[in-house]
C-alpha cells in the first residue's frame, strides 16, 4: 500500500517536472526498498510506522549536512539540503496522512 501511494506521488512528480522531488522521492523508495527486505527476516511486511522511521532518518541525514556544509561555507550544498528536506517533510506529511 505505501509503495503503491509512492508510485503514484513519483509519477505525479515526473509528469510536473519537478526533478527534485522525483530524485529525493527515488532515493527514499531505494531506502524503503531496503527497509522491506531488512524486514521479511523477521517474516512482516513494511508498515506506515516503519516507512515514518525510513523518513525521519533522511531528515536527520539532511539536518546535519546542512550544518556541515554551513561551517564549510558550501551555500550552494545547504540550497541543495535544504530543498531535499523540504521534500522529505513533504512526504512525512504525506504517510501520515495515508
Amino acid at each position: 500500500m505505501i509503495f503503491k501511494a509512492f508510485q503514484e506521488k513519483l509519477i505525479e512528480y515526473q509528469k510536473s517536472g519537478e526533478k527534485d522531488k522525483v530524485s529525493v522521492l527515488r532515493y527514499l523508495l531505494s531506502s524503503l526498498k531496503n527497509k522491506e527486505i531488512e524486514l521479511r527476516t523477521e517474516e512482516r511486511e513494511l508498515s506506515k510506522k516503519d516507512a515514518l522511521k525510513v523518513i525521519e532518518k533522511q531528515i536527520k541525514q539532511r539536518k546535519e549536512s546542512i550544518e556541515i556544509y554551513r561551517e564549510g561555507n558550501r551555500e550552494d550544498l545547504v540550497d541543495k539540503e535544504t530543498r531535499e528536506l523540504e521534500v522529505l517533510e513533504e512526504l512525512q506529511s504525506f504517510v501520515e496522512s495515508l
